[in-house]
């Protein structure tokens, strides 16, 4: 049990950490811009607010005042600690669900292998809820939430259910009906917003937030499932990794 939990942490760890690289260099530079943006056009909305306001009443409007107490870290170190928090969680939640299948598998598991589980996990937790749900960037329309944790959830739930019958289903017909259960979630459809606004952000500025979310997700599972292997593989015996454990 102990070797499952190290091996889950220490390659969520590494994961989370280049991430979390990955992150600065190529995801915030396009979260900043969206964000001004976004501030931007509140900023003419509420000015158009109170211009219609001062035309309709000649009294002062009291009811719409904002509470600036809402929590949200700041800019700089703080920002970067929580998403680095963040990402690590994250890539170690995703570990330890990597190293109970192997557990579960019941086999030795080779790097080569190690890989074809990382991208199953790509697949199921990235790619095809990404083909329903792409990464938004702030300000960008969203359905409602919790009608997007469902359908994310179950097709993360029906893709690796897909996945299990494609690759360990003895008969055609498994196999075949694996297949059908990928393609569920997405005929059923995923939630949509009401509006058919797409945001302040320009459609270029969110289309390579996709990609480049994507590209992320990638390294993040091939780190994963490489170091998940490679730590699970390490047999508790006259190596460092007993020496580790004395320590």
């Amino acid at each position: 049990m102990f070797k499952l939990l190290f091996s889950g942490l220490m390659a969520g760890l590494v994961a989370g950490c280049i991430v979390f690289v990955l992150h600065l260099t190529l995801l915030q530079p396009l979260i900043t811009q969206a964000e001004i943006f976004e501030k931007v056009s509140s900023s003419k909305s509420s000015e158009n607010m109170v211009q219609d306001s001062s035309q309709n009443s000649s009294k002062p409007d009291t009811h719409h005042v904002h509470d600036g107490s809402e929590w949200s870290p700041h800019d700089g170190i703080e920002r970067s600690f929580y998403t680095l928090i963040a990402h690590i969680i994250t890539a170690i939640a995703y570990s330890l669900l990597l190293v109970a299948g192997f557990a579960i598998y019941g086999r030795d598991v080779s790097l080569l292998q190690g890989l074809l589980w990382g991208g199953a996990g790509f697949l199921s937790f990235s790619f095809l809820p990404g083909l329903g749900l792409p990464a938004e960037l702030p300000g960008a329309t969203r359905a409602d939430l919790m009608d997007r944790q469902l359908w994310w959830l179950m097709t993360a739930f029906l893709s690796i259910v897909g996945f299990l019958l494609i690759a360990f289903g003895k008969a055609n017909l498994l196999r075949f009906s694996g297949g059908i259960v990928l393609t569920l979630p997405h005929i059923f459809g995923a939630p949509v917003a009401n509006s058919t606004m797409s945001g302040p952000s320009s459609p270029e500025l969110a289309a390579k937030f996709v990609m480049l979310s994507l590209f992320v997700s990638v390294i993040m599972w091939i780190v994963i499932s490489f170091m998940t292997a490679f730590f699970y593989m390490r047999p508790i015996g006259n190596n460092y990794f007993s020496r580790f454990l004395r320590r």
